[in-house]
């Protein structure tokens, strides 16, 4: 009996030992970096919002008298994702869209406004341009919609709603101290709670798509259809992903952004989802700060900007262009390089 009861306890420490060595090569490991993602790259430029809440911010000329003479004038309405937070306001696909159009234009001159705010909502949005519409004219407007655009006015609501999205830190005295002085430990918390956080992050965007608030937003929104349709003006919601997610059949929000495609074809409002211009971009490289900051990047402002471009001239929003959208442009630079093999003796 003794015999065995010292082939147990040796078996234990063998297993013991066995475990300590184990977390011991982990947490070098794990002090040494072997363990850690790539760390994300940030391109944030920092830039506040400085005008009132029922203003919106320009980063450029106010723009706010009449059009001149033949200038297209296209009103791009929207929070801080068209406002270009963490971006230069050159990078911005409301500018980028502008350089594009004069570049192909034969004759007329565009004129492409950011009528956008940090902290805007849609009936937020909504106010401001009703008030102005008619002093600023445009010929076309561009809303652009980002999933949380149904929050309430109030920060402090917001905040509360936002509570469980806050990052968490160990509370009790001894996860706390490991934490602390385990790169390992704290390296398995950290992991766990941004798992958790981008769970709570998609329950979150999924609520907003009900209840009051987002009643408000859908009654704003026929407002804007019913403002433009009464001057003619020819509307397009644009929808834009959030970057916090992979880009692709994973993607948290899709069902999300299949309800937008519904709400604008109940309103009879034409929808341009940017979800599929992203489509197999990883992500890292779309957001300011991956995984930190969702708002889109250089890069994703300039995808935003030729998909917009593309959809304009297919619907032939625009006038005078000389431009071929991607897919014929694609067919016509394919149907060259056959020419050119064939000149060449080729297939």
């Amino acid at each position: 009996m003794s015999a065995m009861i010292r082939r147990l306890f040796i078996g234990l420490a063998l297993s013991a030992c066995s475990l300590l060595l184990t977390l011991g090569v982990l947490e070098f490991a794990a002090r040494r970096g072997v363990l850690t993602n790539r760390q994300p790259r940030s391109t944030k430029v920092e830039a506040r919002a400085r005008a009132p809440m029922d203003s919106p911010n320009f980063r450029g000329p106010n723009s706010s008298s009449p059009p001149a003479g033949d200038s297209y004038r296209i009103l791009v309405v929207g929070d801080s994702f068209a406002w270009g937070d963490g971006i230069h306001p050159e990078d911005t696909f409301v500018h980028r869209l502008e350089i594009r159009l004069d570049a192909v234009s034969r004759g007329s001159d565009f004129e492409v406004i950011n009528w956008s705010r940090p902290g805007w909502n849609t009936v937020m949005e909504y106010r401001s341009v009703e008030a102005s519409i008619d002093e600023i004219s445009p010929d076309l407007l561009l809303l652009a919609f980002v999933l949380n655009d149904s929050e309430p006015f109030s920060p402090q609501e917001v905040a509360e709603l936002r509570q469980g999205l806050l990052r968490r830190e160990p509370r009790r005295r001894p996860s706390a101290y490991l934490h602390q002085h385990s790169r390992l430990y704290a390296l398995m918390w950290d992991r766990l709670e941004n798992t958790r956080i981008r769970r709570a992050y998609t329950a979150y965007y999924i609520s907003l798509f009900e209840g009051p608030n987002w009643n408000k937003c859908l009654r704003a929104l026929e407002k804007f259809r019913d403002l433009t349709h009464e001057r003619s003006i020819p509307m397009v919601l644009l929808v834009f992903p959030i970057f916090d997610s992979p880009m692709n059949d994973s993607y948290s929000y899709g069902a999300l952004h299949g309800k937008m495609r519904q709400v604008g074809q109940s309103l009879g409002v034409p929808v341009l989802d940017l979800l599929e211009a992203y489509r197999g971009v990883d992500v890292y490289r779309l957001a300011v700060v991956p995984y930190t900051d969702a708002h889109p990047n250089e890069l994703a402002h300039r995808i935003a900007a030729d998909t917009i471009l593309d959809y304009l001239v297919r619907g032939r929003l625009v006038p005078r262009v000389d431009y071929k959208p991607l897919r014929q442009r694609a067919r016509w630079q394919d149907s060259r390089n056959k020419k050119a093999r064939k000149a060449d003796g080729g297939p």
